[in-house]
C-alpha cells in the first residue's frame, strides 16, 4: 500500500491538472456548460462555419468570431442578446428606438453596475451610421467581447469596466446595412440629417427616427464623449465640419486644442492611421472637418453643441465595404486605440466634483452635499462644463497644459484654481467646495474627497478613486498604467495548491485512523 507522502505528492499533482486555465475568456466556461443546449445559436453557427463538422476542442474566441464577418440584423440581434446573458455583470442591452422600418436600434451598456447611475462618466461608440460602411457592427461587438474576457485581467479592461460607463450602439442604420446603401430605408444620409449650428440647432421635424433616437438617448445619458465608425478613408476627423460660406477650409471650434488632442491620440495609437503611408492623410492620420470637405446637420457638430459630448468621426478603412477576411486585421489595427479613447477623454482632463457646504455633523465634520448645475469654466475657452445634478461629478476634456479653472453657481462664492493637465493622461483631479454667498466660510479646493473628509473611510461614491480595482470594502487600487503582477499571482496560486493538498491529506489521514475502528465495531 503507497505512504502518506506518496499520497500526498499524487493529490498535489492532481490538483495542479485541474488547475483552471489562467487567461481563458471569462464567458467561455458559462458557454461550455450550455454548449450542448446552444447549437442553434449564431455563435454557435459561427463556430461551425469556422471548424466544420467539430469544435475547436478548447475555449471559445469569442472576438474571434465576432470578426469572422458581417452579421444580419437578426444575427445582430440574437448575438446581443447571448452576449448579455453570457457577461450579465457587466452588460446591459437596451433599445434605444426604432428605424424607419421598425427595427430596434441596440445599445450595449459596459459597467461593473450596468443600468445603475453613478457618479461615473459615460462615452459612447456608435456604428452604422451609413448604411453601407458596416465595420461599426464589428468593432463594437468585438470590443464587447475583449471587455468581457478581460475586465478581469487587463488594467485596459478593469479601468473602462469599473470607472466609466461605455455605451456601445453597433447599427445606427439597420434598414441602409440591409439594403447595402448610404442612407436609411427613405435614403436620407442620416450624418446630414441633425440640426446644424447656422440654423441655430433648431429641430425642424424632419429628422428621420434614427436621428430623433439618438438625439434623445443622447440628452438622456449625458455623454462626455463619444466617436461615430464610417469608411471610405483613414482618418480622425472632428469639429466642426461646416462653414458659414460653404468654402474649403479650416474652422476651429472653442475646444479645438482639445479635439486635436483627441483625435491626434486615436491616430497615433492605431496602428496605422498616423503612418506616413496613410497617402490621403499623411500628417498624422488627423483633419478638420470643414477643412476636408464641409458638410451640414452632421452628428458630430450636433453632439458637441447640443449634446456636450466631444465627439469625433473615425474613418477606419479607405475601403467603404471592407473584406470579411480581413476584418479581425481591423480590430487589432483599432483595439489599443478603441480602449485608450474613452480613458483619456473621461479622465485625462479635469475631473472631480463639485459640493456644497452644509451643516455640521458632530465628529464627523462638515456635510458636503453634491451640487448639480454648478458651471465649471477654463479661461480662454466659450464652451463651459456643468456638474451633474445627482453626484455633482463633472468632466471636463482638455488637452495637456495650463489652465484656470473656475466653478460658480448662483447663490454661492466663485472660486479659481490654476492647474496643470499632464501629458500622460492621467488628468487632474479637482474637487471643488462651495461656500453659500452669506456664510462666513470660504470656497475651497482639494485633490480628492478625502482631504476634504477626512473621517470618511469609503470611496463607494465613485468620484475618489475612478481607477478601483473593484475590491469591495478594501483599499485595493490601480493607478493608472498600473498591471497586476505575474509573480503575485503564481504565488497566490501556489499558496492555494498548497493549502488545498495539506486539507485533502488531513482528511486521508483522519480516514485512515478511523478505519479500522469502524470495522472492529462491526465486527
Amino acid at each position: 500500500m503507497a505512504g502518506p507522502h506518496t499520497v500526498l505528492l499524487l493529490l498535489s499533482l492532481l490538483l495542479l491538472l485541474v488547475e483552471p486555465s489562467v487567461g481563458l475568456p471569462a464567458q467561455s466556461a458559462a458557454l461550455k456548460r450550455s454548449k450542448k443546449r446552444k447549437k442553434g445559436t449564431v455563435e454557435a453557427r459561427l463556430l461551425n462555419e469556422s471548424h466544420p463538422g467539430g469544435g475547436t476542442g478548447g475555449a471559445i474566441d469569442f472576438v474571434q468570431l465576432a470578426t469572422k464577418r458581417y452579421l444580419d440584423n437578426d444575427e445582430l440581434t440574437e448575438w446581443l442578446h447571448s452576449y448579455e446573458k453570457r457577461c450579465k455583470s457587466i452588460a446591459k442591452l437596451t433599445s434605444i428606438g426604432k428605424s424607419t422600418l421598425d427595427k430596434p436600434i441596440w445599445v450595449l451598456e459596459i459597467s461593473d453596475k450596468p443600468g445603475q447611475a453613478e457618479a461615473e462618466p459615460s462615452v459612447k461608440y456608435v456604428g452604422g451610421v451609413h448604411g453601407d460602411e458596416p465595420t461599426g457592427r464589428v468593432l463594437t461587438l468585438a470590443l464587447a467581447e475583449w471587455l468581457c474576457a478581460n475586465h478581469k485581467s487587463d488594467p485596459r479592461a478593469k479601468r473602462i469596466v469599473s470607472s466609466m460607463h461605455l455605451w456601445l450602439l453597433p447599427a445606427m442604420n439597420p434598414d441602409g446595412f440591409t439594403k447595402k446603401s448610404r442612407g436609411n430605408s427613405a435614403n436620407v444620409d442620416l450624418n446630414r440629417n441633425f440640426p446644424d449650428r447656422f440654423d441655430d440647432m433648431a429641430v425642424s421635424g424632419k429628422e428621420e427616427p434614427e436621428t430623433v433616437a439618438i438625439m434623445d438617448w443622447t440628452l438622456k445619458t449625458g455623454f462626455v464623449a463619444g466617436a461615430s465608425m464610417h469608411e471610405g478613408a483613414l482618418v480622425a476627423n472632428y469639429p466642426w465640419d461646416g462653414t458659414a460660406d460653404s468654402t474649403t477650409r479650416y474652422e476651429a471650434c472653442p475646444d479645438d486644442a482639445t479635439f486635436k488632442h483627441l483625435a491626434s491620440l486615436y491616430a497615433t495609437t492605431h496602428r496605422r492611421m498616423a503612418l506616413p503611408d496613410n497617402l490621403e492623410f499623411p500628417d498624422g492620420g488627423t483633419t478638420n472637418g470643414a477643412s476636408w470637405y464641409p458638410i451640414y446637420g452632421s452628428m458630430q457638430d450636433w453632439s458637441y453643441v447640443v449634446g456636450h459630448c466631444l465627439e469625433l468621426t473615425l474613418e477606419l478603412s479607405p475601403n467603404k465595404w471592407p473584406e470579411e477576411a480581413g476584418l479581425g486585421k481591423l480590430w487589432e489595427d483599432n483595439k489599443d486605440a478603441l480602449l485608450a479613447f474613452p480613458l483619456t477623454a473621461a479622465y485625462g482632463g479635469v475631473w472631480g466634483s463639485v459640493r456644497a457646504e452644509g451643516k455640521m455633523r458632530g465628529a464627523k465634520g462638515a456635510e458636503l452635499a453634491p451640487l448639480g448645475n454648478a458651471t465649471i469654466t477654463v479661461e480662454g475657452i466659450s464652451t463651459v462644463t456643468a456638474s451633474r445634478d445627482k453626484f455633482g461629478d463633472y468632466y471636463r476634456p482638455l488637452a495637456p497644459g495650463r489652465y484656470m479653472i473656475m466653478v460658480s453657481k448662483d447663490g454661492y462664492k466663485p472660486f479659481s484654481v490654476n492647474l496643470t493637465v499632464p501629458a500622460d493622461g492621467s488628468g487632474a483631479q479637482r474637487h471643488f467646495v462651495l461656500a453659500r454667498e452669506d456664510s462666513s466660510s470660504s470656497s475651497d479646493v482639494a485633490f480628492n474627497l478625502r482631504s476634504l473628509e477626512p473621517s470618511s473611510s469609503s470611496d463607494d461614491s465613485g468620484t475618489v478613486l475612478p481607477w478601483k480595482a473593484g475590491r469591495k470594502g478594501g483599499s485595493a487600487v490601480i493607478e493608472p498604467g498600473s498591471t497586476v503582477s505575474a509573480a503575485s499571482r503564481s504565488r497566490d496560486r501556489s499558496l492555494m495548491l498548497g493549502a488545498g493538498a495539506v486539507v485533502v491529506y488531513g482528511l486521508w489521514v483522519t480516514h485512515r485512523r478511523l478505519s479500522p475502528r469502524s470495522l472492529m465495531r462491526r465486527r
